[in-house]
């Protein structure tokens, strides 16, 4: 059954309104006809069956019937992923994998071995589509909340908010490398519900040993995903599906 968020707050019996983009969809994408039913998330992040109503010109109407129980998202406060550039689509490609997955807030890093550099001109264009591919894989794999797609940001401006975060990690690969794998397993195996989880990620060519030395000065750990070098856009999902191993099975 289509999934769709309503930006508002939804109560049993009402007649919602269908915005332009979910309407197209629904009518012209999916030929949905009167008395079908959908999946309507709102704003306080529950979910509520629907059902669709004949549209009058332009205007396409749903009634909610009921709420639906729905379990979809981490059992912990926060999943931020940070990564470098990538080039190409990979950064599109990680944000929808990622979103599937279970991250919850994501931030694009501007990092020294960025083979990408975004001019400012097409950064808020990109934002843009990166938040549209994140509302799409949202829906799509039944999240009942959206990825925040924030702000490019430097090195700098990441290390400043990640005092709000109780795990701090850094996917880096010297650590695997030198065959110390324990830390990840160990610090997914002590996490609580309360914490707010940042792990960092650079692009193809990977972090620096100076931004490392400055991560890790502001309390971030330095981990291994295993004994194999992950591309940049596989090393995001390998690590959320660890998490959800940890946490969901």
């Amino acid at each position: 059954m289509q999934r769709y968020f309503i930006a508002e707050s939804l109560t049993i019996g009402q007649q919602v309104i269908l915005d332009a983009d979910i309407r197209h969809h629904i009518y012209d994408v999916m030929r949905g006809k009167p008395g079908e039913h959908v999946l309507l998330v709102d704003t306080k992040q529950q979910v509520y069956l629907a059902s669709l109503e004949a549209k009058q010109g332009s205007v396409a109407t749903a009634i909610i019937e009921r709420e639906i129980e729905h379990r979809s998202e981490f059992p912990l406060s926060e999943v931020t992923i940070a990564c470098g550039l990538s080039k190409n689509d990979k950064l599109e490609w990680i944000v929808q994998k990622a979103t599937e997955c279970g991250m919850t807030q994501f931030y694009p890093l501007a990092l020294k071995r960025d083979v990408m550099k975004w001019p400012g001109e097409k950064v808020t264009k990109r934002m843009m589509r990166l938040q549209k591919i994140a509302q799409e894989a949202a829906e799509q794999s039944h999240r009942v909340q959206i990825p925040i797609i924030n702000e490019l940001s430097s090195l700098k401006q990441l290390i400043n908010l990640a005092d709000d975060y109780t795990i701090k990690l850094i996917a880096y690969e010297e650590t695997a490398k030198s065959g110390h794998h324990a830390q990840l397993k160990e610090t997914l195996f002590h996490l609580k519900a309360s914490d707010r989880l940042l792990m960092v990620f650079g692009s193809e060519g990977g972090l620096t040993p100076e931004e490392v030395s400055q991560l890790e000065e502001a309390g971030f750990i330095c981990c291994s995903l295993g004994p194999r070098i992950l591309r940049a856009e596989t090393a995001p999902v390998y690590f959320l599906s660890a998490l959800s191993y940890q946490l969901e099975l």
